[in-house]
């Protein structure tokens, strides 16, 4: 339970909402080891909206004194990962040793000893990138496949991923892209989707990489290069057949609600012509759905025609 004088330092921040400078003022005072971590991750959360400059030196001090003893003092990396966000927008060139510091943190806590600082990784790299771009270059492709990243999230890949599209390193991308072997969804889609500027004549090799993927993240990616590149629509073959017979319904939902979007002629036509032949309840819901974005007769007679087959399934339910 809270202290009395805790509870006290909470409610003062609180009270200060109205008048940010003096509320970031009190956070900064309570940046100290003495502090309960509640307290200081509650002056972290107002100091990472303020972006106040007072605060830089009292940020990168408790920065250190959490590294430097971080599986001890700051297991997890939950607070070094909240000084990050506070840190990112007071960050300056003489920071770089600290953040490749943290960028090339591992730590492994018992009983498991799974690796635990993947975020801090992933939250300086970001920083990183603000400050020195051809460092941060070369530590995104090493951290796109580090061997520890985590397959829930897929950090800290999915943020190198993304620093090496900022920077339209689209080989790293393309390599990942195409590896066989043990990859993760999340970035691989990311890494996809990056691609609308490569040469069109290795988009056939990614298409047959992952056509026929069972992971609707990875379908999602794909669908995004194709649809968005420089040159596209690209694939279209693929995209028609996908929307008369695709599996997965969450991809499947994401392609025709983003054809419909996009309003490219031809694949509309495909999603019409689809829907009008589609059977299946639960496609022809999907269809509804994605229908009710496009305002045109025939679309609203399309759907007409959707509802009305699903009206059975609808009093059965009942």
């Amino acid at each position: 339970m809270p202290s009395k004088a805790t509870a006290t330092e909470l409610g003062q921040l609180k009270q200060l909402a109205a008048r940010p400078d003096e509320q970031a003022a009190l956070a900064v005072t309570l940046l100290t080891p003495r502090h309960r971590r509640d307290v200081v991750q509650a002056a972290l959360d107002v100091l990472a909206q303020a972006e106040y400059a007072p605060a830089r030196d009292a940020i990168l001090a408790l920065y250190r004194h959490y590294a430097e003893k971080g599986e001890l003092r700051d297991p997890g990396c939950y607070m070094r990962r909240s000084l990050l966000r506070a840190w990112r927008p007071l960050a300056r060139p003489d920071d770089v040793p600290l953040l490749l510091a943290a960028v090339n943190t591992y730590e492994f806590l018992p009983p498991d000893f799974k690796e635990e600082a993947i975020l801090l990784r992933a939250g300086a790299l970001v920083i990183l990138n603000d400050l020195d771009e051809i460092l941060a270059r070369f530590h995104a492709a090493r951290l796109l496949d580090d061997g520890y990243a985590d397959r829930m999230s897929g950090e800290p890949a999915l943020t190198a991923a993304r620093v090496l599209a900022s920077q339209d390193q689209a080989v790293a991308l393309y390599a990942y892209a195409m590896r066989h072997g043990d990859t993760l969804g999340d970035v691989v889609s990311e890494c996809l989707r990056s691609l609308t500027d490569m040469p069109t004549t290795l988009v056939p090799s990614l298409l047959a990489r992952h056509a026929e993927s069972t992971d609707s993240i990875v379908l999602v990616g794909l669908f995004d290069l194709l649809l968005n590149h420089r040159e596209g629509p690209l694939g279209r073959a693929f995209l028609d057949e996908y929307l008369r017979e695709g599996a997965d319904l969450d991809a499947y939902r994401y392609l025709a609600m983003t054809v419909i979007a996009r309003g490219d002629e031809l694949l509309v036509d495909t999603v019409l012509t689809a829907a009008r032949l589609e059977q299946d309840p639960d496609k022809v819901a999907i269809m509804a759905e994605a229908l009710a974005l496009l305002s045109t007769p025939e679309a609203d007679e399309i759907r007409a025609q959707l509802n009305s087959r699903l009206q059975p399934r609808t009093r059965r339910r009942r």
